[in-house]
């Protein structure tokens, strides 16, 4: 394996590629494939099942982390690790209208959305110009993910001649529920149309990207990018399409890409070529670098958190890239500007796989610096292991990431063989066909890691069980009646408390303050005459988010426009439900 392009994750892409005509280099456009039946995670489950996935597993040859006893001893400490840091105790208590438990009441707890981000690339050009509503990329984008990154249509070069299609693709992405991982405000990578013509010049490449050869001006290239890092963060801190209004709608931006292997606007801000090397130039800690983040922070919303990116940190075992990423880490981590730190985990043969136990102490390296970490581009790719064997890797890797309390999401590179950068995506063949790796992403996050729990209250009327972090809809059932409500479990080392009256009517909602909202009874926390509490459990969590998103069209809530318009507009939009996440 090399140190430049067997794990590269944005890289290989043809230098005669017109970006306007390609989602460039991680997706190539291909022509329009026939679309098999849209893709549903329940009946996908009630069809396939975990025993089914296992067996399939257990068949393989040759697994990546060793023998069946080594296989044992780490998932065991992985599943409890899991159970310490990825679920909460959850106790309902079921009372009468006056506050008296009831008991014996049936009580069904289902899992409804993550906490843990579980991405997926969104290929704007893919999304927009080559499918159609139903298509299986489409309904996987919203079936089986709660967060997405941008292929190209958020690089620097791509949103300054695509701004339409990039927009166009955000909001797609906030109007089915997903948040976004902005990729990115900064990457050197002439090879793939990332920079835009006079700036490829002015850091001294000469490159057919550029627009009139190359002409060394390190001014420019800082004046630029600076300009560039201000008008794309504040663009989508404020975003409006087509008269929505969409509020802050990136969660996080990478501000630099890569900078341990595409180092050239470093260089060329500091006077060297960006293909020239330079014994006194160490990029991850240039000062220069750090003002890119101070800048990116200055201008963010204060909940949009700032992120690096590289490749061979993770996969390979590849000490120069490791180290180098690390100083950077901690570089930017005492400067006060960083949050995340992306692990791109791009492996490029079967030798490039890492052991769980390796993989723990890699994720310890870099989260000791107090950063948050994210597997950002995962894929798996390469002939000499086979697509089983992949999927094999997948879950012992995924699993072990999962388990490590200093990670939040697991993001991997998609769309189908047909529009992966190696030809070999990690989840669809070309006609798109699950592959095996899709099956135990599926086992794994919507059933093993998914809660479906049931029970009857006690002589309290209460009735307890754990609950992996996010929201789940809880169904009491007395006498025949059934009553649902939906909870947030957030907190991995406490009790979420939820107090249930089952049967409440509209009429017993109005005369108890309250605003109904379908089968919830909205209340309005702080007296402040905006209803937060949608779900009505007496807190506000995410869930409220939910069950304003779910609702946003009803009477109840257009009806209502006083007691939910939290964006102050003076009308009901999905600017509100961004509004309101914002606030919790």
């Amino acid at each position: 394996m090399t140190t430049n392009d067997e794990a590269r994750g944005e890289h290989d892409a043809p230098s005669s590629r017109d970006p306007q005509d390609t989602d460039a280099d991680e997706y190539r456009t291909t022509d329009q494939h026939e679309a098999t039946s849209p893709i549903d995670r329940r009946d996908y489950l009630r069809t396939v099942g975990a025993v089914g996935v296992l067996g399939v597993m257990g068949g393989l040859a040759g697994s990546a982390t060793g023998s069946a006893a080594a296989q044992a001893d780490w998932e065991t400490e992985a599943d409890r690790r899991i159970a310490e840091h990825r679920q909460g105790s959850l106790e309902v208590e079921v009372v009468d209208e006056t506050g008296q438990p009831v008991p014996n009441a049936d009580v069904d707890v289902e899992m409804a959305e993550h906490d843990y981000g579980f991405g997926y690339v969104l290929s704007a050009n893919l999304l927009l110009n080559e499918t159609e509503p139903g298509h299986p990329y489409r309904e996987t984008l919203k079936e089986d993910f709660n967060i997405v990154w941008f292929g190209n249509y958020h690089k620097w070069r791509f949103f300054e001649e695509n701004q339409e299609i990039a927009d166009q693709a955000t909001a797609w992405a906030k109007d089915n529920g997903l948040d976004i991982r902005g990729h990115v405000c900064l990457w050197a990578n002439v090879d793939a149309w990332a920079v835009p013509g006079d700036v490829v010049d002015a850091m001294g490449v000469d490159h057919q990207s550029g627009e009139s050869g190359a002409d060394l001006d390190p001014q420019h290239v800082r004046d630029r990018s600076f300009e560039h890092v201000r008008e794309i963060i504040e663009h989508y801190a404020d975003f409006e399409y087509e008269g929505t209004e969409y509020g802050s709608v990136i969660e996080e931006w990478e501000v630099m890409n890569e900078v341990v292997h595409v180092p050239g606007m470093i260089r060329a801000v500091n006077g060297v070529p960006g293909e020239q090397e330079s014994d006194d130039l160490d990029p991850v800690t240039a000062p220069v670098l750090a003002e890119w983040y101070d800048h990116a922070r200055d201008v963010a919303p204060e909940d949009v958190g700032l992120a690096t990116n590289d490749y061979n940190t993770m996969e390979g075992s590849l000490e120069y890239a490791r180290s180098a990423y690390e100083r950077q880490i901690e570089f930017l981590a005492e400067n006060g500007s960083l949050d995340y730190a992306g692990i791109q985990s791009h492996f490029g043969d079967r030798d490039s796989a890492v052991s769980p136990e390796e993989t723990l102490d890699v994720l310890d390296r870099y989260a000791q610096h107090g950063v948050r970490l994210r597997v950002t581009e995962y894929d798996a790719t390469g002939d000499d292991w086979s697509d089983e064997e992949k999927a094999d890797f997948f879950h012992d890797y995924l699993k072990t990431v999962f388990s490590h309390d200093a990670t939040d999401a697991f993001l991997v590179a998609g769309g189908s063989d047909a529009h992966h950068w190696r030809d070999d995506a990690p989840f669809f063949y070309e006609d798109w066909t699950p592959k095996p790796a899709y099956h135990v992403y599926q086992d794994l996050v919507f059933d093993e890691w998914w809660t479906e729990a049931s029970g009857t209250t006690d002589d309290s009327g209460t009735y307890a069980t754990d609950a992996f972090l996010g929201v789940h809809e809880v169904t009491i059932t007395v006498g025949g009646e059934s009553t649902t409500e939906q909870v947030s479990v957030t907190d991995a080392s406490g009790t979420t408390d939820l107090v249930v009256t089952p049967g409440t009517s509209t009429s017993d909602c109005e005369e108890q303050g309250g605003v109904q909202v379908g089968e919830h009874c909205a209340r309005d926390p702080d007296d402040d005459s905006l209803y937060e509490d949608v779900n009505g459990d007496g807190q506000t969590t995410h869930g409220d988010v939910n069950a304003l998103f779910e609702n946003l069209d009803s009477d109840d809530i257009q009806g209502n426009a006083d007691a939910f318009d939290f964006d102050g507009n003076g009308r009901i939009g999905f600017s509100d439900v961004i509004s309101l996440l914002r606030d919790i």
